[in-house]
């Protein structure tokens, strides 16, 4: 028995092993690249519960889960929407679903922001590092992403893959591409899982002869679900370590404490931090949910900064 735990263990490492480099070899080669920016759509959050947490959702159990890392479906359960504000100039939203198929767990969902700008060009527009979506200007654009995901275990790993239909519009312009994630997650260490995903992989988009590129980025998240740690308090812990397109190295991380006066009801406060990419990102972040059995209901802030209004999202889970 002992002889097969530390095979077992002597498995895991190797993959860990395996993952680091492969991080660090992508990661090399992603900053050799022109740096990409859209589409928007995919550099913003989708999920009001993982903002709270500053968007740290590599590790997730959600109906969301597939916007994170399609490996995460596995563990998923049940139907998560929504919304969120950036002033009165820009509205995003999402919704996805998971779905078990035999040994095979399946998950669908859309995302899309509308929003309005004055940039000459979509290259402008989209320029990374820039969002600025609370800004009002007087070209219409929005962002749309159509995702189908399948996650499977083998051999006591589990693996997913996610194809995914993108879409920019800018002004009278359009144009949409596919792109690819793919994701490992390693069995349970301690209260959480590690996982490892690759996403928006693909060609990017062209409007108007320009020609952007996918926010491609590789991670590696630990965390998990809700446990009790003390009589009456469940705690949840999300970290990340994400590389992004032109080489942006980001950690993100965040904690959720939830009190449960009776079974079945949990009031939840949670609060993240992150090295900021987009300018007017903010470094922390927070939010609140509330838990009924199988509903809940979240809310989370980002402050922007720069001036910028505060950015509102509201999410509901059922599972």
């Amino acid at each position: 028995m002992h002889s097969a735990s530390r095979s077992h263990k002597s498995g895991n490492l190797r993959v860990l092993a395996t993952i680091i480099a492969l991080t660090i070899a992508l990661s090399s080669h992603l900053s050799a690249q022109q740096v990409g920016v859209g589409p928007m759509v995919l550099r913003l959050p989708a999920s009001a519960r993982m903002l709270g947490m500053a968007n740290a959702g590599l590790t997730g159990n959600d109906g969301d889960a597939l916007f994170y890392n399609p490996v995460l479906l596995a563990n998923a359960r049940g139907v998560a929407l929504s919304l969120q504000s950036y002033g009165s100039n820009a509205t995003a939203g999402s919704m996805g679903s998971v779905y078990q198929g035999g040994a095979n767990t399946i998950g669908i969902g859309v995302q899309y922001v509308s929003w309005t700008t004055n940039a000459t060009s979509y290259a402008s527009a989209l320029h990374d590092g820039g969002s600025h979506l609370s800004d009002s200007g007087a070209i219409a654009a929005s962002s749309t992403a159509i995702s189908f995901g399948l996650s499977r275990t083998f051999r006591g790993r589990r693996f997913g893959v996610s194809a995914k239909y993108v879409e920019d519009r800018f002004a009278n312009v359009h144009d949409g591409t596919i792109a690819f994630d793919a994701g490992v997650m390693l069995p349970s260490w301690g209260p959480g899982s590690m996982s490892f995903v690759a996403q928006n992989i693909g060609e990017g988009l062209r409007l108007n002869g320009e020609k952007g590129q996918l926010p491609t980025r590789i991670g590696i998240g630990y965390g998990g679900g809700m446990y009790q740690a003390f009589e009456k308090f469940d705690f949840g812990l999300q970290t990340q370590l994400t590389v992004d397109r032109g080489g942006f190295v980001r950690p993100a991380g965040g904690a959720e404490l939830g009190y449960v006066p009776i079974e079945g009801v949990s009031f939840i406060v949670r609060a993240g931090l992150r090295l900021p990419k987009e300018k007017d990102e903010p470094l922390a972040t927070g939010g609140l949910g509330v838990t009924i059995d199988r509903f809940s209901l979240d809310y989370a802030m980002e402050p922007m900064r720069g001036g910028r209004p505060v950015s509102h999202r509201l999410g509901i889970r059922v599972r």
